[in-house]
C-alpha cells in the first residue's frame, strides 16, 4: 500500500522533481538522515495455539518506554548513530543535528531528511549550513525516495 495522495497534481510534480534532479548528486555526498523507535508495549496480540488452550505470552507491564535510534546513511556506511530513550521531538533532534551528524559532515554533503515536523526547525537548518552542508527534503507522501527507510537499514542495525 502507498498513499494514494502521491497521485495529487502537486505532490507528483514534486516527486517528478526530485527523481529528476537526484541524478545530478554526486552519491558520495549524499546522507540521508532518518529514525525509527521501539516501545517495549510492543506485544503481539494474536497467536497460535492449539484449540482450546490459552497462548502464553510475556509482556512488560506498567512501565512502558520508547527508545529512539537516529541514523546517517551514506553511500558506503551508516554513519552518526545515536540512540536515545523517549519519542523523536524537535529538542531531541536538534541535540542529535548539532552533537552527533554536524560533527560527521564535510562541507560539500547533501542531508535528505523526510518531513517530519521535528525535522524542520530554523535551529536545524542553520546547524546543517554551518558546516557547510546542504539541506534537502524529500516530496511528501515519498518514503521510497529514502533509501534509509525503517524497512532496510534500520531495521538492520537494530
Amino acid at each position: 500500500m502507498v498513499a494514494d495522495e502521491r497521485e495529487r497534481p502537486d505532490v507528483k510534480r514534486r516527486r517528478d522533481r526530485w527523481q529528476r534532479h537526484q541524478g545530478r548528486i554526486d552519491p558520495t555526498r549524499l546522507v540521508f538522515i532518518d529514525e525509527t523507535w521501539v516501545k517495549t508495549n510492543m506485544a503481539p496480540l494474536r497467536g497460535w495455539a492449539p484449540k482450546g488452550e490459552r497462548l502464553p505470552g510475556a509482556a512488560p507491564f506498567g512501565h512502558w518506554n520508547t527508545s529512539t535510534f537516529i541514523a546517517a546513511l551514506r553511500h558506503d556506511r551508516i554513519d552518526a548513530p545515536w540512540v536515545f530513550d523517549g519519542p523523536v521531538n524537535g529538542e531531541a533532534f536538534r541535540t542529535y543535528v548539532e552533537r552527533v551528524l554536524v560533527p560527521t559532515l564535510r562541507p560539500g554533503d547533501v542531508v535528505v531528511m523526510d518531513n517530519l515536523g521535528s525535522h524542520k526547525s530554523q535551529a536545524v537548518r542553520q546547524a546543517i549550513r554551518a558546516a557547510g552542508a546542504h539541506l534537502l527534503f524529500l516530496p511528501p507522501y515519498s518514503p521510497d525516495l529514502n533509501p534509509c527507510m525503517v524497512g532496510s537499514c534500520m531495521a538492520r542495525v537494530l
